[in-house]
């Protein structure tokens, strides 16, 4: 139960490193007063982002996995892994500070909200041979996005936030890699 829960808020991370833009409020006058429904409003979208991704991933995985349910260890180890190399390429870029998100207009939120679920959405393929929670995960998955969302979003900007981002995010890669190892290894 422990490594699911851990695994949730691995692939939900990248919704604190799209928060950190919300944390400098000395570069964009917009920022400094930014009200605090905007901002609950940011958090919701994304951490609806990541709920609704996975379920999509895990309605398109209903569909055709039970087809292959006899690679289904490959199948978890190969896509555990693909999340866990997204992230280590993601580790660069957040240490660089180059993916800074600000967002301007609603449909920028939105691309934003599915282009960080794509994790989530690869997780919810595979939720037929690796459940973490059954029906709750959705709901678990956005509360843990909403959560780090909003305590980002609190943290002043520094380059220690990004080092700290950076950091976090390396680690995640690694419970995700260890949760692909496990399975194999117990299935």
């Amino acid at each position: 139960m422990l490594l699911n829960i851990l695994f949730i808020i691995a692939i939900t991370f990248q919704v604190a490193v799209a928060s950190t833009a919300f944390g400098i409020d000395n570069l964009q006058t917009k920022s400094n007063n930014m009200q605090l429904s905007k901002k609950l409003m940011f958090a919701l979208v994304l951490a609806l982002g990541q709920g609704v991704m996975y379920s999509f991933g895990d309605l398109l995985g209903g569909a055709f996995m039970h087809t292959v349910s006899k690679f289904s260890k490959w199948i978890v180890f190969v896509l555990c892994f693909y999340i866990a190399f997204r992230m280590l390429i993601e580790t660069m870029k957040i240490r660089k500070g180059a993916n800074l998100y600000f967002v301007e207009t609603n449909k920028q939120l939105l691309l934003l909200s599915i282009a960080l679920g794509v994790n989530s959405f690869i997780a919810g393929l595979i939720a037929e041979f690796l459940p973490l929670f059954q029906n709750l995960t959705p709901c678990i998955i956005m509360a843990a996005a909403f959560v780090w969302s909003i305590v980002t979003m609190h943290i002043p900007f520094s380059k220690m936030k990004l080092t700290l981002n950076s950091l976090l995010n390396l680690i995640f890669s690694a419970v995700i890699a260890v949760v692909a190892m496990l399975f194999m290894i117990n299935n």
